[in-house]
């Protein structure tokens, strides 16, 4: 029998205290019942329709527990081992309390796991590679960069791996630090961890391609080996079993190649989610399981607005809310996900819960449902190691595909946190297990192929991302913010739950988070992380993406708030000082010029063969919560824009192909109708994700709109600015881009809401300032200035007001701090330097310099991954940065400080969508720009 919901029950009785009785009994019944039927975690595939069975067998072995303290060898790598099974046989507990920590300067990005091996920790960081003694928690060696390193390293037969974001994969002695070689043919940076298998590292890169290389002692050490190109950027770190390689692509898509030669074994069908970011896969017998992030975005539409509860109509705010009432529909708060059941021989004899509503919620079944059937929701996704297929189930024989019965428990944005695979063969990971208000989770044990799971331990709200580890038969668990650390057992009669720290931290180790910026009444929530500076600005918090506790040699170790923290038993050594930041050598692999010109050209290339497109849908979170600025490239103005400045750096063929598309995209959205958004009904997409089945319908019924919405203004004063460069471009459209724009443009500004509203909105001002420049010199282009006087020299006279009023209030301050915490805070770096024309750009060079270093030198300082687009560290709850971060400082370094073509070119970073990356196109623009060459007079028509 299965138990789709409570409302069974409710149907067969109705609820008194003695029906109740009742149904306690039928509950117990079940479970002997159950016990008497266990289900082995080996499958057998029953090939007519692809579903998974759950073999049967009538009796399991309980594991034996391994005793505190007993060594379990080294966590060598992310998730410990070429499986990523983030499981060790070391089993660290007892009376354990801080031996010693230990706070570093250079920031550490909360995915970043301590890697523990040959004696050593090892800690990768914004500014080089630490190793740190694990007694004492002293310095053995290290290793500066100048630009941030991308993930953990690996340590592999003395020698450690670590990639940066300066193209280069690094080789080191282990013991001691010395370089021993450097690869740097990749084009972009690295931010996976490495993984070192057959005398290969194999390493992932954001130009898209699995990179294999000869390790340290191979005759063909540090040469390349082979080359896998996908089609998007590779941020998972591979997994590894019997000479295949397995990984995700940003692309949506997983691959499985040979180690021996990268030739391909398969490619997946597209998988659901926003991407492929953080962590890894996790090899399970034979199968792969893929940790995905979700598909809607917070508090928007298309997202989480779009949804509505059938019910009252109400919208939801928060994917949490929608997957608990798609869990138990119709359940009042409190209610457990399913009747729990019995401990079972398979359990640990820890007590069973059935998780049929989970199965039920995404499963895939044709039918409809208000509630449930959504499989483009589900969180994991297991897919066969032989062929790459999918493996689904079918617990309760209705013939409808289920999949892992997981619900979805993370921040808002980003990847969740993937499995463990325990010694018992179960795979735990964090579960939804009670509707309430922050709806409650608790880590469980799959029973592959039922729909029974044990529960462990670790309960904590599904919002608030938590990492888990195991050591023997321990669950270990470091949950977001600072909160609650720990360790259980997943055996009954084992070791008891311990906390190492719940809300009490800062109390054990004072002064551990000298790193962050705390606010008052928000601890652990509202705070972000600021280095050695006072700065009010910041863009990294850590309720995103999380690092697991690590077991090593007798002791247990995590990062929290920038700082190293060793438990353990024995004598407390107390805070150890500082670990600085020192200054390195700049030695970034960069891009020639002429690459930079095919990168160009293939970026364009794919925008114009998809035509027309709609904006890119990405998630970064909270951000959402300000419902401005999160559809990115809605704007018209800013393809015209972006086209624009690349059209000097194109071959005269491709200039053709580009004026064509830009004659086609002005009649559609400017003549005779000036749209301020294109909306999402028509256009390819940007983005490689596939839509949420049930977003489609709301992409469909948006069309262009002639208002912006959430901004001061109704149509985008900055477009003035691209009609004027499109008229460049297509001289013969000059008068008619002018009286489309005399239509719209607005001068003076309208009244704003409130006096200091640039003062919190500093890119509407500049947007303004762009749109009057672009305007001044459409109106001379079209030969309009004497005949339009009177209207020129009203917009000349608000165009210097604009400008003496930016230079008098700029400030480098976040507007959004301690006493105003707002989520426009995520535009902390990227609000001054948003909408900069190069015009705008040399006012503010010539006004306020010295201000402008201060505030770019400041914001690289507190945000040193600036520069990663997708960059997976975020204010508030979430993990995915916004992408005008990145955008708004390379276009300052570009315009206002001129930094040279060798500088600007080691930021241009990837791309953030399948096509139509209108910022990441801008950067290479504005990089050949720099570089002063490479115009269109370079080409001859052959080209």
């Amino acid at each position: 029998m299965r138990i789709k919901n409570h409302n069974f029950w409710n149907k067969i009785f109705p609820i008194s205290i003695g029906h109740n009785i009742i149904r306690l009994a039928l509950l117990i019944a079940l479970g002997m019942m159950f016990r008497a039927v266990n289900f082995n975690a080996s499958a057998q595939i029953d090939t007519s329709h692809n579903i998974y069975l759950p073999s049967i067998r009538t009796s399991r072995s309980t594991p034996s527990r391994v005793e505190c303290g007993a060594s379990g060898g080294d966590w060598a790598m992310a998730a410990a081992n070429p499986e990523r099974t983030s499981w060790t046989a070391e089993e660290v507990c007892g009376d354990l309390g801080i031996v010693w920590y230990r706070p570093i300067e250079a920031y550490i990005s909360q995915n970043t796991q301590i890697i523990a091996a040959d004696g050593l920790l090892y800690v990768s960081t914004a500014k080089g590679l630490y190793a740190l003694n694990p007694d004492n928690g002293s310095l053995t060696w290290r290793f500066d960069t100048e630009l941030p390193l991308g993930n953990s390293p690996a340590v592999s037969d003395g020698t450690i791996y670590v990639g940066g974001h300066d193209h280069k994969l690094y080789a080191l002695n282990a013991q001691n630090g010395q370089l021993l070689w450097s690869f740097d043919q990749a084009q972009s940076g690295y931010d996976a961890n490495p993984l070192v298998v057959d005398g290969r590292v194999i390493l992932g890169n954001r130009d898209g391609s699995m990179y294999a290389i000869g390790a340290q002692g191979t005759p063909q050490q540090g040469q390349l080996l082979w080359k896998f190109e996908t089609g998007g950027p590779v941020h998972l770190a591979a997994a590894y079993k019997n000479g295949i390689v397995y990984f995700g692509s940003n692309d949506n898509y997983a691959y499985a190649v040979r180690a021996t030669d990268g030739s391909q074994v398969w490619k997946s069908a597209k998988l659901p989610g926003d991407g492929l970011h953080s962590f890894w896969p996790v090899i399970y017998q034979d199968k792969v399981i893929f940790s995905l992030s979700t598909s809607y975005r917070m508090g928007v539409d298309p997202g989480t607005r779009t949804i509505v509860n059938p019910e009252d109509g109400t919208e939801y705010g928060q994917v949490r809310l929608l997957e608990m009432d798609g869990i138990l529909p119709g359940e009042a708060d409190g209610t457990i996900i399913g009747p729990t059941l019995e401990p079972q021989p398979w359990s640990n004899g820890m007590p069973v819960i059935d998780v049929s509503n989970i199965l039920e919620y995404t499963e895939n079944n044709p039918s409809q449902d208000a509630y449930q059937h959504k499989p483009w929701r589900r969180t994991f996704v297991i897919l066969s190691q032989a062929d790459g297929r999918e493996v689904m189930i079918d617990s309760d024989g209705d013939g409808s595909q289920e999949y892992m019965p997981f619900g979805y428990w993370g921040s808002n944005s980003g990847n969740r946190y993937p499995p463990v695979i325990g010694r018992d063969g179960l795979i735990y990971a964090n579960n939804v297990w009670q509707k309430t208000g922050d709806s409650q989770g608790k880590v469980m044990g799959w029973l592959f192929g039922s729909q029974y799971m044990s529960i462990a331990g670790g309960q904590a709200a599904i919002a608030e991302p938590q990492a888990i580890s195991g050591g023997g038969s321990l669950i270990y668990r470091n949950l977001c913010c600072d909160r609650v650390g720990g360790f259980f057992d997943t055996i009954a009669d084992g070791v008891r739950p311990q906390s190492l720290w719940s809300y009490d931290l800062l109390t054990q180790a004072p002064g551990y988070d000298e790193m962050w910026t705390i606010l008052p009444g928000w601890p652990r929530l509202h705070g972000w992380y600021k280095g050695v500076t006072d700065s009010i600005n910041g863009v990294y918090h850590n309720h995103g993406d999380q690092n697991p506790i690590i077991p090593f040699q007798g002791k247990l170790f995590v990062h929290r708030s920038n700082a190293i923290i060793a438990y353990g038993p024995g004598t407390n050594l107390g805070k150890l000082p500082l670990l600085t930041i020192q200054s390195a050598a700049d030695n970034s692999n960069r891009l020639s010029p002429n690459q930079v010109q095919v990168e160009l050209e293939q970026e364009i290339q794919k925008l114009l063969s998809a035509g027309l497109l709609r904006p890119g849908y990405y998630n970064s979170g909270q951000f959402g919560i300000t419902r401005e600025l999160t559809n990115y490239y809605e704007n018209p103005g800013e393809t015209v824009y972006t086209l624009s400045i690349a059209y000097p750096y194109l071959s005269i063929s491709l200039q053709s192909q580009v004026q064509t598309y830009l004659q086609n995209y002005f009649d559609t959205y400017f003549d005779s109708e000036m749209f301020a958004t294109i909306g999402w009904s028509g256009g390819a997409a940007r983005e490689a994700m596939p839509i949420p089945d049930d977003l489609l319908s709301a992409l469909a019924e948006s069309g262009p709109s002639v208002r912006a919405g959430g901004l001061s203004w109704i149509y985008p004063p900055h477009n003035f600015y691209s009609l004027w460069k499109y008229a460049q471009i297509v001289p013969g459209d000059a008068l008619t881009a002018y009286n489309l724009a005399k239509t719209s443009i607005q001068v003076p500004v309208p009244d704003l809401p409130v006096a200091d509203y640039f003062l919190q909105r500093p890119y509407e001002h500049n947007a303004y300032m762009t749109g009057y420049i672009g305007f001044l010199n459409l109106q001379d282009l079209a030969g309009m200035s004497q005949q339009d006087s009177q209207l020129r020299s009203q917009v000349t006279a608000e165009l210097d007001r604009l400008l003496n009023l930016r230079w008098q209030s700029f400030s480098k301050d976040s507007y959004w701090g301690v006493d105003n915490f707002s989520y426009r805070k995520h535009l902390d770096i990227a609000r001054n330097f948003m909408y900069l024309a190069p015009e705008l750009a040399d006012y503010f060079r010539q006004n306020i310099a010295t201000e402008v270093n201060e505030a770019v030198s400041e914001y690289e300082y507190v945000a040193p991954f600036w520069f990663v687009t997708r960059y997976e560290g975020v204010i508030g709850e979430g993990a995915m940065s916004n992408l005008y971060n990145s955008w708004a400082m390379f276009t300052a370094k570009a315009l206002i400080q001129q930094a040279p073509f060798d500088e600007l070119v080691q930021f241009v970073d990837a791309p953030a969508f399948e096509r139509g990356d209108l910022y990441y196109i801008q950067k290479l623009a504005l990089a050949l720009r720099a570089d002063g060459g490479m115009a269109v007079n370079f080409f001859t028509p052959d080209d």
